[in-house]
C-alpha cells in the first residue's frame, strides 16, 4: 500500500473507545527477554474503512513494570490489559499505560505472575520493515567508506526521510507539545517518547491556559526518581538534514554545538540531571532520517551506544571544524546492519558487504 496512504490511515491511534486491544489478533511472539520484563508480539490489527474492514500487521511492544513470566502467560493475558493513551505520534506509533483487567474466565491460565502495570507501544499499520527491525536477527558489520555512501546509500536515506512525515508534526508542535522543553528556528528538544518511566505530561496547552499551572507540574519533575532513564532528543527542522552525512564545515559544528548545549540545558534546568551526567550523540545510521540527537544518562548503557553506532557530537564537531567535509566526503563510517533488512540487501547487491 502508498506510503502516503498508510500514513492517513494512521491518523488515530491503534486503540480507542471503540477498538480496545482485545480487537487485537496475536500470531507470534517476536521478543521475550529478560523474564518477561520486554516483550514484541506480532499480530493483526482491523479497520474499518470506506464501508470495509481493513486487517493489517500491527506490533505491540510491552514493557512489563511487573512480569507475565512465561511466554505461555503473555500470549493467555494480553487480552486482558486495559489501556490508557498517553502520546500518539500521528503516524503508526501510540503509547499507552495498560494495567491487567480481573481474571473472570475459567480459560485463562497461568495466571498467578499476571499482575501490574505495563508500558505498552502499538506499531500500527506495521510494514513489512517493521516486522523485520523486531524479530530476532544477525548483524554483520558493515564499513561505509564516502562512495558507498554516495553511489549506494545516499539514495536509501533519501527514501527513507520521505517517510517520516510525523517528524514535521512533531517539529511545529501540532504533536507531542507537551513533551517539548525547548523550541527554536532550526531544532527542538523533546522528552523521547521511548523514556516510558517519565512522570505525567499535563495537557497540551497547560501552557496557554494556566501558565502558573504547566510551571508547577514541570517544577514537580526536578530530581525525581524516574530521572535516572532520562532520555530526550533534539530534533532538525530542515527535512535536508538526515544524517551526520549531511553537516558540513563550521555550520554543521554549530548546529552540534546548540543541540547538545540546549540537551544538556533541558537535562538540568528540567530534571535537576547536571551536563557532567549525560551523553549527546547521533546514531549512524539512524532510527528515522532527520538529524536527532540523543541525550541520556552516562550509566546507563541502552542498545545505541554501542561504539559502531553512537557518536557523540563534541567529536563530531571537532571532525568538522577539522575539515569541512569530513563525513560527507572523508570518513569511513563503520555499522552493524541486520541481515535481510532493505539497507543490507542493498549493500550486499552493490558488492559492499565484508566477506
Amino acid at each position: 500500500k502508498p506510503d502516503d496512504e498508510m500514513d492517513a490511515d494512521a491518523a488515530e491511534p491503534a486503540f480507542t473507545t471503540d477498538r480496545s486491544i482485545a480487537a487485537f489478533v496475536p500470531r507470534e511472539i517476536l521478543k521475550f527477554a529478560d523474564g518477561g520484563r520486554v516483550a514484541t508480539v506480532l499480530g493483526t490489527l482491523a479497520s474499518e474503512s470506506t464501508g470495509f474492514t481493513m486487517v493489517r500487521a500491527a506490533i505491540v511492544k510491552i514493557e512489563q513494570k511487573a512480569a507475565l513470566a512465561t511466554p505461555e502467560s503473555l500470549m493467555a493475558n494480553l487480552c486482558r490489559l486495559n489501556t490508557t493513551l498517553n502520546n500518539h505520534s500521528g503516524a503508526e506509533y501510540s503509547f499507552y499505560d495498560a494495567e491487567l483487567a480481573p481474571d473472570t474466565s475459567a480459560a485463562v491460565s497461568d495466571t498467578s505472575d499476571a499482575s501490574g502495570s505495563y508500558s505498552v507501544e502499538v506499531i500500527w499499520p506495521a510494514d513489512d520493515a517493521q516486522v523485520q527491525r523486531n524479530r530476532p536477527a544477525e548483524f554483520v558489520l558493515v564499513d561505509e567508506d564516502p562512495d558507498t555512501y554516495h553511489s549506494v546509500v545516499d539514495a536509501f536515506a533519501e527514501l527513507q526521510a520521505g517517510k517520516a512525515a510525523w517528524i514535521d508534526k512533531v517539529c511545529s508542535l501540532a504533536k507531542e507539545r507537551e513533551r517539548c522543553l525547548y523550541c527554536d528556528d532550526q531544532f527542538i528538544v523533546n522528552a523521547d517518547t521511548k523514556w516510558t518511566t517519565h512522570g505525567p505530561f499535563p495537557a497540551s496547552d497547560l501552557e496557554d491556559t494556566d501558565p502558573e499551572a504547566f510551571v508547577a507540574a514541570r517544577k514537580a519533575w526536578h530530581g525525581a526518581p524516574w530521572t535516572r532513564e532520562l532520555y530526550l532528543l533534539a530534533i532538525s527542522k530542515d527535512a535536508n538534514m538526515r544524517s551526520l552525512r549531511d553537516l558540513r564545515g563550521e555550520a554543521g559544528a554549530a548546529l552540534c554545538d546548540a543541540m547538545a548545549r540546549e540537551l544538556k540545558a533541558a537535562a538540568w534546568r528540567v530534571y535537576g540531571v547536571p551536563a557532567s551526567k549525560v551523553r549527546v550523540f547521533f546514531h549512524y545510521h539512524p532510527q528515522f532520517y532527520r538529524l536527532h540527537a540523543h541525550c541520556n544518562r552516562i550509566e546507563w548503557v541502552n542498545p545505541g551506544c554501542e561504539a559502531e553506532r553512537a557518536h557523540l557530537l563534541s567529536s563530531v564537531a571537532q571532525n568538522l571544524r577539522l575539515s569541512e567535509g569530513y563525513y560527507a566526503e572523508q570518513a569511513t563510517l563503520s555499522y552493524k546492519v541486520r541481515v535481510g533488512e532493505k539497507l543490507h540487501g542493498i549493500l550486499g547487491k552493490a558488492g559492499k558487504l565484508l566477506e
